[in-house]
């Protein structure tokens, strides 16, 4: 017997200080003898099997150890203590990579102790009042790009957001925006691009994209949102199955807690980036929620040109439908 989902439509790892003086430093230096081994000496971070990590320049390589350049002095760490090391792109490489039109950052994929990326998440979250409707968002940029669902603003044309903003004081506030803008819909992707006007006079927070879109079953995620009303509640689960159908489209099936009010916003990782948009749930059912897939949200974001609302067109995925005739008595 075949039933439907039901839409619910009411609308960094803080740096490990690694003590210098837990690293052997040879007697006597010879400066120079000492080259990056790298060609363009680019930078590595380097997690060591005790949980701590050091970024640097590596100088010189053995057998047995790497001696890294951290700046004020160099440091020799045994191969045998290090767990894991990659690149660290500075800036202006990070940003000269960064594809022509991509809006919106990607993180590095290191998982944060749940707390910090419960934090960094609850920042970038927004509410969504579309008319009589209530849903959530997420900022993907400093200009003010916000992502959520097309049901929550469908039909609208007045959309307030509420924005959670860094105060002086190391705490938060709230600001009401109004007059935001809708820059794109997919009525079949269930996604919607908004814009805060005048974006440079608040301190946004974005999110950052998972670079991969790749999810494992029984990996942990989490959601922020506002559902029915209470505002950045975080809810925690797995995923359940990564690909799950239901009429052509895939979703991220997840026992994350979703209700009314969840819609639009984003399903975390362990470090805090964006794997999804949640969009529903299976009513009367405990445990079966559902979300957009990161690479359908990128589609969305990048061919964001190919989906321009406009509201004189019918194919913006708005619809206007007419009442019924009100029957008369005797009718």
């Amino acid at each position: 017997m075949g039933f439907s989902p039901i839409l619910c439509r009411m609308s960094l790892v803080p740096a490990l200080v690694l003590s210098l003086s837990l690293l052997s430093t040879p007697a006597a230096w010879s400066w120079e003898n000492l080259s990056p081994v790298s060609k363009d000496e680019s930078r590595m971070e380097i997690d060591l099997i005790g949980g701590a990590s050091v970024k640097g320049v590596i100088v010189k390589e053995t057998g047995t150890e790497i001696f890294v350049d951290i700046g004020p002095t160099i440091v020799t760490l045994p191969k045998n203590s290090i767990r894991d090391r990659r690149s660290v792109a500075s800036k202006d490489n990070a940003e000269a990579e960064t594809p022509e039109g991509q809006v919106y950052q990607l993180g590095s994929g290191k998982p944060l102790p749940l707390e910090e990326a419960e934090t960094l998440a609850r920042g970038s979250v927004v509410r969504v009042l579309a008319g009589g409707g209530l849903g959530s968002g997420f900022i993907i940029n400093e200009a003010g790009l916000v992502i959520t669902n097309v049901h929550v603003v469908e039909g609208q044309r007045d959309v307030q957001l509420t924005v959670y903003l860094d105060d002086a004081e190391g705490g938060s506030r709230k600001e009401q925006i109004e007059d935001v803008e809708i820059v794109a819909l997919n009525p079949f992707l269930d996604l919607a691009l908004l814009r805060i006007p005048n974006a440079d006079q608040y301190p946004l927070r974005p999110v950052k994209m998972a670079s991969s879109d790749a999810l494992e079953r029984s990996q942990k995620v989490f959601a922020v949102g506002t559902p029915r009303g209470f505002e950045r509640t975080v809810s925690e689960g797995i995923v359940s199955d990564p690909y799950r159908s239901f009429e052509g489209q895939c979703y991220i099936q997840t026992t994350t807690p979703i209700n009314p009010g969840n819609s639009g916003g984003a399903l975390f990782n362990e470090a805090g980036e964006v794997v999804g948009v949640t969009n529903m749930k299976i009513l009367q059912s405990e445990g079966l929620n559902f979300a957009i897939p990161l690479d359908q949200v990128k589609f969305f974001i990048d061919r964001r040109e190919s989906f321009l609302f406009d509201e004189s067109q019918p194919n913006t995925g708005v619809r206007y439908l007419t009442p019924p005739k009100k029957i008369q008595p005797g009718e």
